[in-house]
């Protein structure tokens, strides 16, 4: 009758992994790759290994020798800074991903360091591969937090000011450690992007745990930008955020025929968690046929 795995989709971004990660690594070849031919190599690599030439056998290993390259790499710290050396000079995107995921998979201090260096690079596709690698990390350590805040503050890419604002995955934390990033999502939730605001209002309803979230939502709600607003509803749901003016701009958006399929049912799927009087409720469910109904054609 919905489609609730369109805010699910939305709730996918809040929790970061190293999937985002990998979509990282590789956006920074991507455009090259789609101009370059594919290339082939008679050799076959070593099981478990990454090629150091392109075209040279698997890019990126299976589970069981991404944990054996992962383990030799956490035991041998030369290898360690062979890898770290390589994935700052890889340009290849499988290539790429395979030697982020070991690196995640390691994730120990050398590679925070390293990462935190890449991602204050002056470069941005260097500071996109820093920002890849620091998604195995969570916000609680504090040179990650300091990092992410700085850029924050000084990202001119909305791209990557919109990864910065994912990579503020909820944790528990102390309250005086929220406060800054409180005043970054604010800010940023007037940011010229759509995209960027996007993102901070959905951190925002993770992160501030206050009545003020409330006031964040329903100015959401009435954002001109779809993708502003259907974040919003994703805030909502995932903040568990209930007030009459809340429902009644859920009832607004799931009524509207201006408003986009995926965002009336985003509306919709919201709604069920409210309580509605018999009026509401008919506006409820007509939304929920006439979506369902777009659904089926």
């Amino acid at each position: 009758m919905t489609r609730p795995h369109f805010l699910a989709s939305l709730l996918v971004a809040v929790a970061l992994s190293g999937t985002i990660g990998y979509q990282l690594g590789r956006q920074r070849t991507d455009h090259d790759a789609r101009e370059r031919p594919a290339q082939s190599d008679a050799a076959t690599a070593q099981r478990g290994s990454i090629p150091s030439r392109r075209g040279a056998g698997p890019t990126v290993p299976a589970d069981e020798d991404l944990g054996r390259q992962v383990a030799r790499a956490s035991a041998d710290p030369v290898y360690l800074q062979q890898l770290l050396a390589r994935y700052r000079g890889e340009s290849e995107p499988d290539r790429k991903g395979a030697l982020l995921a070991i690196l995640q998979g390691v994730a120990n201090q050398d590679v925070q360091r390293f990462a935190l260096e890449l991602a204050g690079s002056p470069d941005p596709s260097t500071r996109r591969d820093g920002l890849a690698l620091l998604s195995a990390y969570s916000v609680e350590e504090a040179p990650v937090r300091a990092l992410l805040l700085r850029q924050m503050g000084q990202e001119q890419d909305p791209a990557l000011l919109k990864t910065l604002v994912e990579l503020l995955a909820p944790t528990p934390l102390a309250s005086e450690d929220v406060a800054p990033m409180l005043g970054q999502l604010e800010r940023l939730r007037h940011h010229a992007d759509p995209g960027v605001r996007a993102t901070a209002v959905l951190q925002s309803a993770q992160w501030d745990k206050s009545a003020g979230v409330e006031d964040i939502l329903q100015r959401a709600l009435l954002d001109p930008e779809p993708q502003v607003r259907e974040a919003a509803i994703a805030g909502v749901t995932s903040s568990a955020t209930r007030s009459d003016r809340i429902k009644d701009a859920l009832l607004d958006i799931a009524n509207n025929p201006q408003s986009g399929r995926e965002e009336r049912a985003a509306a919709v799927f919201a709604l069920q968690n409210f309580e509605l009087d018999r009026a509401e409720y008919q506006i409820y469910r007509d939304a929920a046929e006439a979506t369902s109904d777009e659904d089926e054609h």
